[in-house]
């Protein structure tokens, strides 16, 4: 009974990052290989990861919609914090 209970615990706090993780791969590799994404992912931190979705959804938005990159200012504060992490793991990952 206890080894259920620790994997429940386990899981419940394991399916959030896992989630995300698909989500950022998702969205990085609208425009990025998987290799580059996967590296990339590896090095966003955890406190910017859902930033960094967040950053990359609006992103990829503005280049579909208009075929013009994103315009910073339509950032709020959160989101320019994800894709400045993004930015540093894409040039870590290059």
């Amino acid at each position: 009974m206890r080894m259920v209970v620790f994997v429940v615990a386990v899981l419940a706090v394991a399916w959030p990052a896992s989630a995300q993780t698909d989500d950022f791969m998702k969205e990085c590799m609208v425009t990025a290989s998987e290799k580059m994404c996967s590296c990339m992912s590896a090095r966003i931190p955890a406190e910017q990861r859902a930033n960094a979705i967040e950053g990359l959804r609006k992103s990829n938005a503005s280049v579909s919609v208009s075929g013009n990159l994103l315009d910073p200012n339509t950032l709020n504060q959160n989101q320019m914090q994800g894709l400045n992490a993004v930015v540093a793991a894409q040039a870590y990952c290059m």
